[in-house]
Formats: C-alpha cells, structure tokens, sequence
C-alpha cells in the first residue's frame, strides 16, 4: 500500500488556509500539570515535545482555563490576570509544539458550573446559565461530596457573560501572540458554553435561554468577538456534543440544529464531535455499550452522528472518541462521515501510534493501538456513582503522561490502579507523618510543662 493509498495520509487545507499534512488529531487531555502558576512548565514542554515528533497532522493541547478563579480542577492550565501573565512560558509551549511543523491549536475552556471549589473564596459560588447543580444519584454520601465540592451555582448576570466572552477573547489574543496556530472553544462534556446549550442546565428566559436558537447566542458572540481581534489565518474550532446522554439533556437533533446554525453563522474552521457529561460520560466510553455491531465496528463512539450531519455542514469535522484501527480511521474518511481522527487515550502509551497508521509497509492487520487491559480498573464499578469505572481510567491514563512529563520514563501499560494508589498514598502519608510527629512532640511538650509546673507550685 503507497502513502497515497491511505486516506489518513492526505492532507487538508482548513478554512483560515492552515495546512494539515494528514488527517490524525492528537486530541484533548487534562494533563493536570499546572504548577503554582498554572501556566506552561518544563512538564508540559517534555510531555508535547514527544507529540511533536510523531506526524500528527495535528495538536491539540489539553483545555486552559480561561478564567484561573474557575478552574475544572487545580492542576489545570489556566490563564491568570494580565499582570501575571508570562508570554515567554506560552512562547515557548508554542514554539516546543510546532517543533518538527505540526500546527498545534490550543483547547481553551471556562469550567462553569463543573469548576471545583479552591480558588474563590470560601462561599463564593461557581456560575452557570442557570442554577443547576450536577447530580451523580441518590446515594447520602456522593450528594454530601458533590455538594462540599462543587455546590450549586449561581446564574450568570448579562454583566458576567460579557466578561467571560472578554475572557475567552483574551485568551485567543494570548494564544495568537504566543505563536499558536489556532484555539478550538470547548463546548462539550458539560462545562460553561455545553451549558449554555443544554436544555437541562440552561433554563433562562431571556435572550440567552429563552428558545433552543437563543441558547446557542452565547457560543456566537464568543466566536464573533475573537474574530474581530485576531487574523483571518488563525484556525478557531469548537468542540460539541452530539448528545448529552442524560434525561432532559442535550438530544441529537438539538445538536444537529445547533452545527447548522453554527454553520450559517460563519466564523468556525472546524468542529469535533463528542458527546456526554461528567454525569454520563460516554466520552470516556461507555461501561454498558448498546451500540449496535455495525457502530462497534466503525469503533468511534460518535461516528454515526457525525455521518448524520456531515451534508448539513461544510465546516470540516474531527470524530474524537474509540478509534485504534487504521481500517477504521480509513474508512470513517472515506466514507465522509468526518474529515480527521482524533486520538487521545491510546497516545499516551504509544507516542509512535501516527507513524505505524502512515507507514504504507505496515499491514492493516498491524497498524492499530496497543491492545492491554487497565489492571484493576473492575473493582470501581461497585462505587455508586455513574461513569466510575471509566473515569477512574482517566485517571490511570493521566498516571501515565505523568510518568513521561515529570519522572521522566516510558509509559508502562501494565501498570496496576492497585498498586499506584498504594504508592500514591504511601508518597501521602510520608509526608504526612512529620506533621503528626511534630503535633505529638508539641503536645507532649505542653504537657511536660504543665507537669513541671504542677510539681514546682506542689513543692
């Protein structure tokens, strides 16, 4: 098979005239290597350095948070006040990404009402379209969690939504000066702008929530006031759900409306598709797959309604989400139901996974992700809370870009959830052990002196 013959080869010119020199995304992660500052480190230079040299078509960083007092989680990257902005660290994330000419577009995200309580003050709420708080079941002790950790928001003012869209746009300027090619807006998976355009959290009466086109308003005007700031060159994408796969969430055809109207409102160059919430994930795969035979062997969990919308839109779409085979990938090209792949998960076991899809001398039989089982990852569905199981994969997947970024060392497939927990808390408790260790010498002190006063006044 030449290199002409595989479509994943190809390459594509977006709207904004970037040039992509094949078809394979290396999608969106949380790397959660932010450091006291949140911004670019020498952890997340080591991690991208070795995307950069592996013929992705294209990059995509891991989402940064727009807003540093609403992080998703404090590890994230964030963009602080202007004040403490260090443009070099972003020029140099920007210059290590595009080392070897694989454009790279930078995730950018407002967590809303999914933000985790730790920056704001002590009760000072999250904000959202509207006050919903996340549920994740009945069970006494998740719901005591939930509401410890995230609470309910408040709803956003006409006064906040135009400073988060000042937010947002500050941010494209930040990445444009840095030297990035692009930013994609992360509107999926229920952070602020997917909240804005489910039915189920976005619950206001007035021009951002009073009709379906109305909750779409504040993804435009965040699309319409970056344009007018940065060049025509710079790629601006947008993440979507196809669903939300929950009750009275985000439905297909809802989201079907939402990309045609995108669409005739101009101003994107790409759009991936994904789907779900941190409530249902079915972004992280799902942990009772209903798909039918024919889906599970297109492997991408959103292909088909990727396949449903690709004659609604000329905006070129990225599928996200179960593709390890070059037989699949090629195909969900071919038959136009998307126009790029993105991988996340399967990348950070192997790095070289782009360079096995392209080489023409691999077999197809033979050219598809490393095939192993997370060791120990069963035991999480017995913990009451949807989307455990794969969500504590997540987790074991972040363990191993960790393992690249700060130790330094190759991933390790066979690594056990088991067995890093028990490293993780034995690392935890060492250094908590000092802390007891002094609070029982102070304490035993107190009392060695309340006893020699005891004794001298006794005497």
């Amino acid at each position: 098979m030449s290199s002409n013959e595989i479509p994943l080869a190809q390459s594509f010119v977006l709207p904004c005239g970037l040039k992509l020199s094949n078809r394979i995304v290396k999608a969106s992660m949380e790397e959660m290597l932010g450091n006291s500052d949140n911004q670019p480190n020498e952890y997340i230079y080591r991690l991208y350095q070795r995307w950069a040299n592996v013929s992705f078509g294209l990059l995509l960083t891991g989402n940064v948070q727009v807003d540093d007092r609403y992080p998703g989680i404090m590890t994230d990257m964030m963009i602080p006040s202007k004040d403490k902005i260090d443009i070099e660290k972003w020029k140099k994330y920007a210059d290590i990404c595009q080392s070897h000419g694989t454009p790279t577009i930078v995730q950018i995200n407002h967590a809303g009402r999914q933000s985790l309580s730790g920056k704001r003050p002590l009760l000072e709420r999250a904000i959202a379209p509207s006050p919903v708080s996340l549920s994740f079941g009945n069970n006494p002790f998740v719901r005591t969690l939930q509401r410890l950790a995230l609470g309910t928001p408040k709803e956003m003012t006409r006064a906040q939504i135009d400073e988060t869209i000042e937010k947002f746009v500050e941010a494209a300027e930040l990445m444009f000066k840095a030297g990035f090619a692009g930013v994609e807006l992360h509107g999926s998976h229920g952070y602020l702008i997917s909240s804005f355009l489910s039915p189920k959290t976005n619950r206001r009466q007035d021009e951002y929530g009073a009709t379906p086109k109305d909750r779409i308003r504040f993804l435009l005007r965040i699309i319409d006031a970056i344009r007018a700031v940065v060049p025509s060159t710079f790629a601006v994408g947008v993440k979507l759900n196809s669903a939300d796969y929950s009750t009275g969430g985000l439905t297909e055809d809802e989201a079907y409306d939402q990309i045609r109207w995108i669409d005739d409102h101009g101003g994107i160059d790409f759009i991936e598709i994904s789907g779900g919430t941190y409530e249902a994930p079915a972004m992280a795969g799902s942990e009772d797959d209903r798909r039918s035979e024919r889906t599970k062997k297109r492997e991408a969990y959103f292909i088909e309604f990727a396949a449903k919308v690709r004659n609604t839109t000329k905006i070129p779409l990225i599928v996200t989400g179960g593709f390890r085979t070059r037989e699949g990938m090629n195909d969900a090209i071919v038959s136009n139901a998307c126009d790029f792949v993105g991988i996340a998960r399967p990348v950070c076991i192997q790095f070289n996974l782009p360079q096995i899809l392209l080489d023409p001398t691999i077999p197809d039989k033979d050219a598809r992700a490393l095939q192993y089982d997370i060791r120990g990852s069963s035991i999480f569905s017995l913990i009451p809370i949807p989307g455990s199981r794969s969500s504590c994969g997540i987790v074991w997947y972040n363990w191993q870009m960790q393992r690249v970024a700060i130790e330094n060392r190759e991933p390790d497939p066979t690594l056990s959830i088991h067995g890093k927990l028990l490293t993780v808390l034995f690392k935890k408790t060492k250094k908590i052990i000092p802390f007891f260790v002094l609070l029982c010498a102070l304490w035993y002190a107190s009392l060695l002196k309340e006893f020699i006063l005891n004794f001298r006044m006794n005497k």
